[in-house]
């Protein structure tokens, strides 16, 4: 979880569906753990729509996923928004939104 943490900035902000903004990096930890177990996931793909300049040293990025467990079984889709920043020499995750298409 530590590797996926360090995309994202230390001051990052998490809004998942049913559940308060998460902030920092062991925000990120906790809120894929908890992901994790819910839902059994394995494996994340994310299929980009969208992209574009917010400002210099900020993009956005807006799709969907498709969230998979060890043996390939769908267990959620939904969508995203992801806000990057420029940090140094980097482009780290600053604001991640994402919620299930689940009813």
């Amino acid at each position: 979880m530590k590797g996926l943490a360090a995309l994202y900035t230390e001051d990052c902000k998490i809004m998942v569906t049913g559940m308060d903004t998460v902030h920092g990096r062991e925000g990120v930890e906790k809120v894929v753990s908890n992901y994790r177990v819910a839902y059994g996931v394995m494996t994340l793909e994310l299929k980009s729509e969208e992209v574009g300049p917010v400002g210099g040293d900020v993009t956005y990025d807006r799709g969907t996923y498709t969230a998979k467990t060890k043996d390939g079984t769908v267990a959620d889709t939904g969508k995203y928004v992801v806000v990057w920043k420029k940090v140094g020499e980097d482009w780290l995750l600053y604001i991640d939104i994402f919620n299930t298409n689940k009813a």
